[in-house]
């Protein structure tokens, strides 16, 4: 434990400073030296003591810290410029910085010389001079949100959409602004933090699985905090009317084969069937993050223009500061749910958490979550209703300097007026430094020429957010994507997309030579790919099966699917070539099958036919 100065005498240094500097003023004045100690309570010495040096300041009592008061508020100075710059340091951090700033101004300390480091002690001590620290979870921040959140970036997405609200005036109509996004919800219970044994070598909660099953919950919320009913996403292909029993009233179910996340054909169904019947009338404002779900969809940016909806995209790598949802809805729903799972497990532990009870447990954590004041405090941390930039606060933008033109993020490194430590190798004696050489002076004069500033300069310095190279999503910023400009750039994007589709079919038919084959139907191989089988006939027998030639069906049908993995033509993923089973005339791709020119089906059979 670290030492703490204990008063031995209780009543010791009870006067204040202004005690001292009224008793000084009537000794002046006059009033004997003993009277004056003895009316303001200050013992004679001390008074007598202050007034020779005329030092009238009352400091703390018991020893000085190692660093001094100047070092130590530096030092407090220095934690909070790198936190900051998001580089806020930990224990073992500032144990090191004490260290290195203790031998950097030549101050005799106890610190540990092996590990340099300051000890647990000091650090304890530390803290409790100084209470505007404190030891805080921190909360990891990406590197492209910390680019996201650039001030002239918001700045333009908030001019933006003060001109949508101005042009359709929406600033007085809350319940006309919406914002909607999806979070992910787990089947399985988080035990969090427990009360156990001091001393516990192992300390364990039953949880319903390893990893439960993702389930992707649509929220959307206006001004006035009302909430819509929730939208789930399954994943699978064939829906049961048990997913929904217990959910909230009014909430639905949408299932994607592929996955459990939200895209373009489910996004458009929710705007058709869950939004518009719930919409009021007028235009309104519905707020979106970038994901390509809500942004890439023509027949879905057409359907909002036509039923006065404007889809207003948010900066990207932003949505922790901007989207109301994320600032105060998310996380108080998924606490509560997991909440509830908890307490689900413990009345059913030998059960598993399913989909069939997700709807109860999605309710009580709707209920707990989905309140007025979470709804409107989301929208006004955001600056949205009411209307105000200024509610982002200074240090939300975590990118340092700012560039002019906002969308340009190439950041040089700032010069600093003080001496850097060099991690280049030495100049050869035979080439030209590129830059004056630093003198070093003597360590002596060094030291009595560093202030505590300087020096935390020199030994933790505070790194500079540099992008050489943004992606070029990073560049984008925000924009109304109902608007025609965008609706008619989508649309020639798709139609680029399309052509290129056309061209690499078209160039992809014909692109494989077909087999050789006997009139009667027998087979013979020519050049096989490695790895390949082509059927041969090894008896005289012949096969009564007939092949035909690809290149007699001229079809251009886009909906084709592959007959081994069922892909779509225009959908699929696959760098392979396209080939045509020469006996059922179907297409696939040429790695779904091992044969030359005919799918794994007929192979087979052709075989079978031959035994």
């Amino acid at each position: 434990m670290p030492t703490v100065y204990t008063k031995k005498c209780p009543s010791r240094g009870k006067w204040t400073e202004e005690m001292l500097r009224t008793a000084v003023q009537s000794v002046s004045d006059g009033t004997d030296i003993n009277e004056a100690a003895r009316i303001y309570n200050i013992p004679l010495r001390t008074l007598k003591r202050r007034i020779e040096k005329k030092n009238f300041t009352k400091g703390r009592m018991g020893p000085a810290s190692l660093l001094g008061e100047e070092g130590e508020k530096k030092m407090v100075q220095h934690i909070k410029r790198l936190q900051e710059r998001g580089f806020t340091p930990t224990r073992l951090d500032v144990r090191e910085m004490a260290f290195r700033l203790a031998e950097k101004l030549k101050i005799p300390h106890k610190f540990d010389s092996e590990k340099q480091l300051a000890g647990y002690d000091w650090l304890a001590s530390f803290l409790r001079r100084n209470p505007e620290l404190s030891v805080r979870k921190a909360e990891g921040l990406s590197r492209q949100r910390s680019l996201g959140m650039n001030k002239n970036i918001v700045q333009n997405y908030f001019q933006l959409l003060k001109n949508i609200l101005e042009e359709h005036n929406l600033f007085n109509k809350p319940s006309n602004i919406y914002n909607m996004d999806e979070s992910g919800l787990q089947l399985n219970n988080r035990p969090g933090e427990v009360i156990a044994g001091k001393g516990s070598k192992v300390v364990t909660a039953l949880t319903a699985a390893e990893k439960g099953e993702t389930i992707t919950v649509v929220a959307c919320c206006n001004g006035e905090g009302t909430f819509l009913p929730p939208a789930c996403i399954f994943k699978g292909k064939n829906k049961k009317a048990e997913f929904e029993d217990g959910m909230p009233a009014g909430s639905v179910v949408y299932m994607c084969q592929k996955s459990a996340y939200i895209n373009s054909d489910i996004f458009l169904e929710w705007l058709k069937t869950h939004f518009l019947p719930r919409k009021p009338a007028g235009k309104v404002l519905l707020l979106l993050d970038g994901h390509a779900s809500h942004c890439n969809s023509i027949e879905t940016l057409s359907f909002a223009e036509e039923h006065d909806i404007i889809l207003l995209c948010l900066p990207p790598h932003t949505t922790h500061y901007l989207q109301p949802l994320d600032r105060a809805f998310f996380k108080s729903l998924k606490s509560a749910f997991y909440q509830a799972c908890n307490v689900w497990v413990k009345t059913n532990a030998d059960r598993r958490i399913t989909r069939l009870v997700f709807g109860k447990l999605l309710n009580i954590a709707w209920g707990k979550a989905a309140s007025v004041q979470n709804g409107t405090s989301g929208f006004k941390a955001t600056g949205i209703s009411p209307y105000n930039p200024d509610s982002i606060p200074d240090y939300a933008y975590t990118t340092g300097p700012e560039d002019a033109e906002g969308d340009k993020l190439d950041l040089e490194q700032p010069q600093r007026s003080s001496p850097q430590p060099s991690t280049s190798q030495e100049i050869p004696q035979n080439e030209e430094p590129r830059s004056a050489p630093q003198i070093h002076p003597d360590p002596i004069d060094e030291a009595e020429k560093l202030t505590p500033g300087k020096a935390l300069t020199i030994v933790a310095p505070v790194p500079s957010v540099a992008v050489l190279n943004v992606t070029k999503r990073a560049r984008k910023v925000a924009e109304e994507l109902t608007s025609p400009e965008n609706i008619e750039k989508r649309r020639k994007i798709q139609q680029a997309k399309n052509d290129a589709l056309l061209k690499k079919k078209s160039s992809t038919k014909g692109k494989r030579k077909p087999l050789s084959v006997s009139v009667k139907g027998k087979m013979s191989a020519s050049t096989v790919p490695k790895g390949r089988k082509a059927l041969s006939d090894s008896s005289d027998g012949e096969s009564d099966i007939s092949l035909h030639d690809s290149s007699t069906n001229e079809e251009n049908d886009d909906d084709t699917a592959c007959t081994g993995c069922g892909e779509q033509y225009h959908t699929t993923k696959k760098k392979e070539d396209w080939i045509k089973c020469l006996h059922c005339e179907n297409w696939l791709h040429e790695g779904c099958s091992k044969f030359e020119n005919l799918c794994e089906y007929c192979a087979k059979l052709l075989l079978k036919k031959k035994n």
